[in-house]
C-alpha cells in the first residue's frame, strides 16, 4: 500500500482573498490526489471557516498571532507536541507571522519534516538577520511569480536552486459562458451596438479604478458607442469609485455589477479587459480569467502581470497610473477588432499551456516528491 504524503500548511490569513482562493483549491485538489491535508490558523478566522466548509481538516488551537508573549509561550510546548503526534512529512508556512517559531519547532521535531516557504506578496521581504536565515533555511520556497523569485534571491541571497514559481492556474471548465453573448445581452438590456471593454476586480485603491475611469473619458471621446462593465465581488471602505463613478458625466456609460454566478457569460460580453492595478497582483485571477475566455488584455506592469501579458501578442503592458496609456492601448484594440480577435486566441494558447490549475497541481505534487520521496 502506498504511503500517504501528510502536510501540514500554516496560513493564519485575516481575511478571504486571492491567496484565500489559491490555498482552498490547491487543497481540495491536492486531497483528491491522496494527499492528507491539515490547514492551521487561529480560532475564528475566516479562511479555517471557509476550509471547514469545503472539507478540509483544520487546526485552530494554537494562536501564534496573540500579542500576548504569555499565550504565546503557554502555546508554543502544545504545539511541538501535537506536531511531533501527527508526523507531517512537510510543513508549508503561508505567511509571516509565526513563520520563525514555527521553523524553529519544526527543526527540533524527529523525524524532521521538509519545510517550504509559499510567498505571494509583492511588498519587499524583510532583510533582517533573522528573516534571512528562516528563509534560507528552507527546503523550498514557492512564490507566484518570477519578480518575487529575484527579490528573494538578489535581497536575502537566497540559493536560486531553492526557489520555485508555480503560477496560479484557473480550470477553464469551471470558467466557461453557460449562455450566448447575444442571450446575455438580450437580459441585461445591452444594445448590440454598443462596444463593451471589461475590468473585473475588487472595489480597491490598489486596483486602479480612478484611471480606468480617466481612461474611459478619453475612450469615450474617440469612440461614442463604447461602453464600460465593472465586475466586483467585494468593495473594500477606503475605495471612492462608486462616488466618483456617480458624480462623472460618464456614468451612465459604465454597468457596475456586484458578486454572480454567471460572471463567465458577463465577462464574455467584453471584446477586452482591462488591469488598471497600481500595486499588488502577485498573482492574478482576472488576468487568467480573461485568457480564458479568448480576449485581449490591456494591463499594468505590476506584479505578475507582465509574466502573464505578452504585449502585442496578447494584450498590452502599460505604467501604472498612466491613463493615457491605457485607453491608447485600449482603443488600439477596439479599432482593430479583427486584430484584437487574434490576440485573445493567442491568450487563450498561451493559458491553456502555462496558467491551468492542473499545471499548478502537478508542480505542487513535484515539488512535495521531491522534499518526501513519497508520492501521492
Amino acid at each position: 500500500m502506498k504511503e500517504k504524503l501528510k502536510l501540514l500548511i500554516y496560513a493564519p490569513i485575516r481575511w478571504l482573498n486571492a491567496e484565500t482562493e489559491y490555498l482552498l483549491v490547491l487543497c481540495r485538489r491536492l486531497k483528491e490526489r491522496g494527499v492528507e491535508i491539515v490547514i492551521m490558523g487561529s480560532e475564528g478566522n475566516p479562511m479555517l471557516e471557509a476550509a471547514k466548509k469545503a472539507g478540509l481538516r483544520v487546526e485552530d488551537r494554537f494562536d501564534l498571532l496573540s500579542l500576548n508573549p504569555l499565550k504565546i509561550g503557554l502555546a508554543i510546548p502544545r504545539l511541538k507536541r501535537w506536531m511531533s503526534e501527527e508526523k507531517f512529512d512537510l510543513i508549508d508556512i503561508h505567511r509571516s507571522e509565526g513563520f520563525v517559531i514555527l521553523a524553529s519547532l519544526a527543526r527540533r521535531l524527529h523525524p524532521r519534516p521538509a519545510l517550504i516557504r509559499t510567498r505571494q506578496d509583492m511588498r519587499p521581504a524583510r532583510t533582517d538577520p533573522i528573516n534571512r536565515w528562516t528563509y534560507r533555511s528552507m527546503d523550498k520556497v514557492i512564490v507566484s511569480n518570477q519578480l518575487l523569485a529575484e527579490d528573494l534571491i538578489a535581497r536575502l541571497r537566497m540559493d536560486p536552486d531553492k526557489v520555485r514559481v508555480i503560477y496560479f492556474g484557473i480550470n477553464p471548465e469551471e470558467f466557461k459562458p453557460a449562455k450566448s453573448p447575444e442571450a446575455m445581452r438580450q437580459e441585461l438590456g445591452l444594445r448590440p451596438e454598443w462596444r463593451l471593454v471589461g475590468l473585473s476586480a475588487r472595489l480597491a485603491v490598489v486596483k486602479g479604478h480612478q484611471y480606468f475611469l480617466e481612461a474611459a473619458k478619453k475612450i469615450s471621446g474617440q469612440m461614442p458607442e463604447a461602453r464600460f462593465l465593472i465586475s466586483y465581488r467585494k468593495v473594500e471602505k477606503e475605495c471612492d469609485f462608486l462616488a466618483r463613478l456617480d458624480r462623472s458625466s460618464l456614468k451612465d456609460k459604465f454597468f457596475v455589477f456586484g458578486p454572480r454566478d454567471d460572471r463567465a457569460d458577463l465577462l464574455n460580453l467584453c471584446e477586452l479587459g482591462a488591469i488598471s492595478s497600481v500595486g499588488s497582483e502577485a498573482s492574478s485571477r482576472a488576468c487568467l480569467e480573461w485568457m480564458a475566455l479568448k480576449k485581449p488584455v490591456v494591463a499594468t506592469r505590476v506584479g505578475t502581470l507582465p509574466e502573464l501579458v505578452i504585449p502585442a501578442e496578447t494584450g498590452y503592458l502599460v505604467m501604472p497610473r498612466d491613463s493615457n496609456g491605457l485607453a491608447g492601448a485600449i482603443l488600439k484594440l477596439l479599432q482593430n477588432p479583427e486584430r484584437a480577435r487574434e490576440m485573445g486566441e493567442r491568450g487563450y494558447q498561451v493559458f491553456l499551456q502555462n496558467f491551468q490549475e492542473k499545471i499548478m497541481i502537478e508542480n505542487t505534487l513535484q515539488i512535495l516528491s521531491e522534499l518526501t520521496g513519497k508520492k501521492a
